[in-house]
């Protein structure tokens, strides 16, 4: 009777666990389903946006009034530049003064930045995470479905285990819609500042380590045209005062400046940064096939050498890879360099210009002028961008870029 009692007790005791298992289980769904039909409703009730033309124009309003305070403090930097001593035991020198600068295109480069104009990169994060996520909790699904039984009134059951992950993989579809659609606001965004890019090549550009300061720099281009707009604008109210028409002018210049700077700092972190890592992981994945082909030779087996061949196989697939990565590399710093010389010029001519006191009208249509360089230097920075092959490289590339990332 007590051996009776004891084997019950043991089987209520499992029966408890496992229910409290399936009621956890259920719990968690039944959160995560209110938490996601409470989005859903939120972005349903949402005010309506208003037209594309009115929403970009209050946005540029808006970012007109935290970038000129910038603009203004790069300019008076940029005065005391030209007045400075090449060094000085006492006050600041150039290098100084050029450091104070660089802050202040920090500064700016910021502001852009922070702008939500990577917004399209965290969405698309976010959404893979989702997808990645839910990967992992089908299955675990797939595992708990086994030993699920085909009927039961408390226990979860084959079938339901199937519903879920019916469930989950419907999600990941539409997540992967979305991702797709953010891609095409990506690429209608290029469109607009005359650069065109398919879907694939915008696959392309997400899986490399500097997709980002390519979108970033694109982007930024677009909105210092804009700027260079608004200082035009305010040439012409105030064509008749020298003084005002020179400062607006001076302002342009901080953002010809400004793009110099943001251009090097890509070529920069492409030389110091990007190369040097991709040639630390070519010399690895070459050293490791050596090493590899070295312990096939000495090794007996057929089975055993086999495996060795398929690892050396992959070892010279990242190593071919990552050589491919580097050419695309060095190509987008020489696109950088191309789009420089441009720059430069203009800058140049427009240092000289704001040294010399001349009419307003002269410099409203040097300004004007200047407009048409940022998207012809928008277009030469952004390099040619070759598909995929095959899905094989395209995983390759997006392993060699987590790879760099990481050292």
């Amino acid at each position: 009777m007590r051996k009776d009692f004891l084997l019950f007790l043991t089987a209520a005791t499992l029966l408890q666990a496992d229910w409290k298992s399936d009621m956890l289980e259920q719990g968690t769904e039944l959160y995560n389903n209110a938490k996601n039909k409470t989005v859903t409703l939120y972005k349903e009730l949402k005010p309506a946006v208003p037209g594309k033309k009115e929403s970009e124009e209050a946005h540029m309003n808006a970012l007109w009034d935290t970038l000129l305070p910038q603009l203004e403090e790069g300019l008076d930097y940029t005065n005391k530049l030209e007045k400075a001593p090449e060094s000085a035991w006492i006050g600041s020198d150039k290098k100084d003064i050029q450091e104070d600068i660089d802050k202040v295109f920090n500064k700016i480069i910021n502001t852009l930045i922070e702008d939500d104009f990577m917004a399209y990169k965290k969405e698309i994060n976010s959404l893979e995470q989702d997808i990645s996520a839910n990967k992992n909790t089908v299955a675990f699904y797939r595992e708990k479905k086994i030993s699920a039984p085909l009927q039961s009134s408390i226990k979860t059951t084959k079938a339901d285990y199937a519903a879920k992950i019916e469930a989950l993989q419907g999600e990941n579809r539409q997540y992967q819609t979305r991702i797709t659609q953010v891609k095409g606001k990506l690429i209608r965004q290029f469109s607009d500042i005359g650069v065109t890019l398919t879907p694939e090549q915008i696959n392309v550009l997400l899986s490399r380590v500097d997709g980002d300061d390519i979108i970033q720099m694109a982007l930024m281009m677009d909105v210092l045209k804009h700027i260079t707009s608004q200082i035009m604008v305010l040439m012409k109210e105030n064509h008749e005062d020298l003084g005002y028409a020179k400062k607006y002018y001076g302002l342009h210049l901080v953002t010809l400046e400004l793009v110099v700077y943001i251009q090097q700092k890509y070529i920069d972190k492409v030389d110091r940064r990007y190369i040097p890592k991709i040639d630390a992981i070519m010399f690895e994945a070459q050293k490791m096939a050596g090493e590899t082909q070295r312990l096939a030779d000495s090794e007996i087996s057929e089975r055993r050498r086999r495996i060795y061949q398929k690892n050396m196989q992959t070892q010279k697939l990242t190593a071919h890879v990552a050589e491919l990565y580097k050419q695309d590399l060095i190509t987008s710093k020489i696109s950088m360099i191309n789009a420089m010389k441009i720059t430069k010029r203009n800058l140049m001519l427009a240092r000289n210009t704001y040294k010399t006191v001349v009419l307003s009208a002269d410099l409203y249509e040097l300004i004007s002028e200047s407009r048409n360089m940022f998207s012809e230097v928008s277009k030469i920075q952004v390099p040619s961008i070759v598909p995929f092959e095959n899905m094989q490289i395209e995983k390759k590339y997006y392993e060699l870029t987590k790879l760099i990332e990481k050292k």
